[in-house]
């Protein structure tokens, strides 16, 4: 073990409060104040309370021994019809006692999404109207309370959720009413119009028989603008990264060989926590490093975290920006995490390199602050990590589904988060399964869900990336669904984790996610993350697994040549692995083209083959040009593939004839590339050449090219 110095920096002390009404009475504002709060779930909850999940979810779903336990029906699902003045009004959820609703997801199909729904609070209706502009279109509250994910997926093809907190004191009824549901045939006889699919997660608390609960109303919303405001701008400004957490500092910056660790112990009288944990990890394999280095933290010598910092931080295998309450990455490398992890006395944290070869850790920091050690209800966080490497996409010869398991726990405490990295070889959708939450033993889960996606917040295996305080998708190309076939990247990383919608158990939790594939025979990587706070010595099913973490990561496909039509003729592609005949200046090309990715940089996708043009070598602080031997332009159309920075002049492909730019190119600030084209039917009989260009240093001062070709039409 190898351990380094550590320096600390003073910085200013603050505390973080607990939320409560003054009465003791669960109310909006002392959930809303509990939302917010860091620490909240970082204690045995007061009041108690126990969650369940109400879904659509096909209910022939009961128990893992009885038929239909993977059955896949899960939508349009309700507990019963109720013709209220001749409304036929379906009912999703029917709670008696004190309790509130803490989370609300919805998505739709086969509809335009103006159904009605409608809220009862103690027997009387207290909130109706569309249900899309209730749950993310600001009805009731703006985001990111009231939000939907993707923004950039189609508006009825997102997931829609609601986070403002319902309370109520006596009871709770939703329903839900639209004509799509049960269309009537048309008057002239035939078919009815296609049924509509809706699809519904409502999660809720419910609290002890006499604890005081003030009931939601419109009024109490008004009443309680400013909290939720404050609620949203603080859920805001923490996802934006402009919160600053008081306390002591270790800062670290150096390499890590294989087999050493970094290690910093802090011991105190009075009880403290760490508030902010962040790095950057550098390696010439940055998916593989990320994997193989590896945070364990113990909490007054329990071991109670020892998973990948890439999962950990939510990035899986490469650095794609994004931020949430809990973890962020910029997406230039630095990685962050502000769970509050408290201890009692003593919390030691180790940073290991468990792979091959050596690791950097840069902008390296761990902020110690106060907190308030509670002996009789403070929990210890923690985390498990592990692979199913290579999982078949169905069980056995009958192609069946499974089930997986994120984490099992026995102790008590909240299960409070969780992380989903993967990558399939397939392009059809792989997240059709349901998690199955058991809590205390119990035989049929009280959380029985609708889809993975619909889980993590979003819907209909949308690829498109977000974030949101609680719901985040850094990547999501390995999705499926519209993945191109010829889309080498095939990975997802979806993350969840939960405030007030934390789940408690007293004895055990077993949190199971099935594996439905639409695939019967392909082999995934499947590499989930579970997030808790337990009091100590509790157990968990998974602990430190060097030998996964060693394994390979799969982030694309194999590369294979791109399929030219007959009637073009390949100008380079630069298979042979040398630039032949090709001019090379400077030291951005280097010696030969690149075989994918560069040290240090992320995943390159979209090109031809085994090799490309790829000016990372040196990383973005290299210059130079790489110029083809001259040629005649023949053909109305010079297609090829480009990527990388976007900067006209100085990170580009051109086309130049006489000693002029007649053409140009660039990438997207991406690594991607993808399809451009010239026309060049003006110049047809000139003598012309390729010049590409890396003239820039700094975020993205590096090209990416490959697979010139000449044609009659342009490739797009």
């Amino acid at each position: 073990m190898k351990t380094i110095p550590v320096t600390f920096l003073a910085l200013a002390v603050a505390g973080f409060s607990l939320a409560a009404s003054a009465s003791g009475q669960v109310t909006l504002k002392s959930l809303l104040e509990e939302m917010s709060n860091p620490d909240a779930n970082t204690y045995l909850p007061s009041p108690r309370f126990t969650a369940r999940l109400w879904s659509s979810h096909d209910r022939k779903t009961t128990t893992p021994e009885a038929d239909g336990w993977f059955a896949n029906a899960d939508f349009s699902q309700f507990l019963r019809e109720e013709n209220n003045e001749e409304r036929r009004e379906q009912v999703m959820l029917d709670a008696q006692g004190p309790g509130a609703i803490t989370r609300f997801w919805v998505t739709v199909a086969r509809t335009d999404g103006k159904g009605i729904l409608r809220i009862y609070i103690d027997g009387k209706l207290a909130v109706e109207g569309e249900v899309l502009k209730i749950l993310s279109g600001g009805m009731l509250c703006g985001a990111p309370l009231s939000d939907s994910v993707s923004h950039e997926s189609p508006y009825l093809n997102r997931g829609h959720n609601l986070y403002l907190p319902i309370p109520y004191a006596e009871s709770c009824k939703v329903t839900y009413e639209s004509p799509t549901l049960f269309p009537k045939p048309p008057a002239g006889g035939g078919k009815p119009p296609a049924r509509e699919s809706f699809y519904y997660n409502v999660e809720t608390r419910s609290y002890a028989s006499g604890t005081q609960v003030e009931s939601f109303s419109m009024d109490v919303l008004r009443r309680e603008k400013a909290t939720v405001d404050a609620t949203n701008w603080k859920l805001e400004r923490r996802l934006n990264g402009a919160d600053k957490v008081p306390g002591e500092t270790w800062t670290f910056d150096g390499e890590i060989l294989p087999g050493q660790s970094v290690t910093r112990t802090v011991t105190r009288t009075d009880g403290g926590a760490i508030r902010r944990l962040a790095m950057a990890v550098a390696s010439g394999k940055v998916p593989n490093a990320l994997r193989s280095t590896v945070l364990e933290i113990s909490f007054d010598g329990e071991r109670t975290v020892w998973v990948p910092a890439g999962e950990f931080f939510g990035c899986g295998y490469t650095y794609e920006a994004y931020s949430s309450w809990y973890t962020s990455c910029t997406g230039a490398g630095r990685m962050e995490s502000r769970w509050t992890m408290p201890f009692e006395k003593t919390c030691t944290v180790q940073v290991w390199n468990c792979g091959t070869t050596p690791v950097t850790l840069s902008l390296t920091a761990i902020e110690i602050g106060d907190y308030k050690w509670d002996s009789a209800r403070s929990l210890h966080f923690g985390a498990c990590w592990h692979e199913y490497a290579d999982a078949p996409s169905r069980k056995d010869a009958n192609k069946t589904q499974y089930d997986y398991d994120y984490a099992e726990l026995e102790g008590e405490g909240l299960f409070v988060g969780t992380t989903l990295a993967l990558w399939q070889p397939d392009t059809r959708w792989w997240g059709e399964g349901d998690e199955k939450v058991f809590v205390d033993g119990e035989k049929t889960p009280s959380f029985i869900g609708t889809g993975t996606e619909d889980y993590y917040g979003y819907a209909w295996s949308r690829p498109q990336p977000f974030d949101h305080p609680f719901l985040t998708q850094p990547i999501g190309i390995g999705q499926g669904h519209p993945l191109r076939e010829d889309f080498a990247r095939r990975n997802a990383v979806n993350v969840r984790n939960r405030a007030l919608d934390a789940i408690p158990f007293t004895k055990s939790i077993r949190f199971h996610m099935e594996m439905w594939h639409w695939a019967e025979d392909s082999k995934l990587d499947f590499a989930p993350l579970a997030c808790w706070y337990m009091r100590p010595g509790g157990k968990v099913n998974h602990g430190a697994d060097p030998a996964a973490v060693q394994r390979p990561v799969r982030v694309d496909m194999p590369h294979i040549p791109v399929t030219l039509p007959k009637t073009a003729t390949l100008f380079e592609d630069f298979e042979s692995g040398t630039y032949g005949s090709w001019k090379v200046e400077g030291e951005a090309f280097g010696t030969a083209p690149a075989r994918g990715i560069l040290p240090f940089q992320n995943p390159v996708t979209g090109y031809s083959g085994r090799y490309l043009v790829n000016t990372y070598y040196g990383k973005d602080d290299t210059k130079g040009t790489l110029t083809s031997p001259e040629f005649t332009i023949e053909k109305p159309f010079i297609n090829f593939l480009v990527g990388g920075g976007n900067y006209k002049g100085e990170t580009c492909v051109n086309l130049v004839i006489d000693g002029k730019t007649v053409r140009t190119a660039t990438g997207k600030n991406a690594e991607r590339l993808e399809w451009t084209h010239w026309d060049v039917r003006e110049f047809t009989g000139k003598t012309a050449t390729i010049v590409i260009v890396d003239n820039r240093t700094g975020h993205f001062g590096h090209i990416n090219a490959d697979c010139f070709h000449f044609d009659i039409t342009p490739r797009k």
